[in-house]
């Protein structure tokens, strides 16, 4: 997590400005630390270099089991989103993405939010419109599938993860460029919240792009499903 991050949260509790109360291993990134709201004191602690902002305390019995099955199967899930799927898809998967990701219209500088990022599938095709100019902000509420996207990031990328719940989102108002959430919201257990947080912290001009296979009627098993 760079410091200059900072900027963009707020406690997903209260919505209280937060600050870095404690840091180890810091030198352009913060590896290790913990974030404190101001107004209600809640910590966030932030483990080799991911802040953790779910509060477990407002989670859904729904989102909770659906957050302990991708922990247990990341490492099989990731090979199956990164290997398997595009293989048996023709490449069809991935082009999809990337057409799903141009819907946004990056523009070089940008700062976008990727919703349930999962291992990472979307990152190369955001990243590599923002560029070191901007800042693509990935989060999901699996730390387990954080860790296998994160090993997706290049050098030359500007990518951060965080760990939060996207009906309680930890980022301020309005401070992003676009946002997108590929698969997933039909698992959400507080769908119209999390919606309502994804224009809450986009900006008035942003664009929102949602693709989810469970969200056309009768299309529930189909992977490739557009809907928006």
């Amino acid at each position: 997590m760079k410091r200059d991050s900072l900027q963009f949260f707020f406690c997903p509790a209260c919505h209280g400005e937060i600050s870095l109360d404690k840091e180890a291993n810091c030198y352009q990134d913060i590896v290790t630390g913990l974030l404190r709201c101001k107004t209600c004191n809640r910590e966030y602690k932030i483990d080799d270099g991911i802040p953790d902002f779910l509060l477990t305390d407002h989670l859904e019995e729904r989102d909770r089991r659906w957050m302990q099955e991708y922990d247990r199967m990341a490492r099989n899930y990731d090979l199956v989103m990164c290997h398997l799927l595009p293989f048996f898809s023709l490449g069809l998967e991935p082009f999809k993405r990337n057409r799903w990701a141009k819907r946004l219209q990056i523009q070089r500088g940008d700062i976008v939010l990727d919703i349930s990022t999962g291992t990472g599938r979307n990152v190369s095709f955001i990243a590599s419109k923002v560029c070191k100019e901007g800042k693509l902000f990935a989060m999901d509420i699996s730390r387990g599938v954080l860790d296998y996207a994160r090993k997706k990031v290049k050098q030359s990328w500007n990518v951060e993860f965080q760990r939060a719940n996207a009906a309680y989102l930890p980022y301020k108002s309005g401070v992003f460029d676009s946002v997108m959430l590929v698969g997933g919201i039909n698992t959400f257990g507080e769908k119209r919240k999390a919606l309502q947080e994804m224009v809450r912290v986009a900006k008035p001009e942003g664009k929102i792009v949602i693709v989810d296979e469970g969200l056309a009627p009768g299309k529930e098993k189909n992977l490739l499903v557009d809907s928006f």
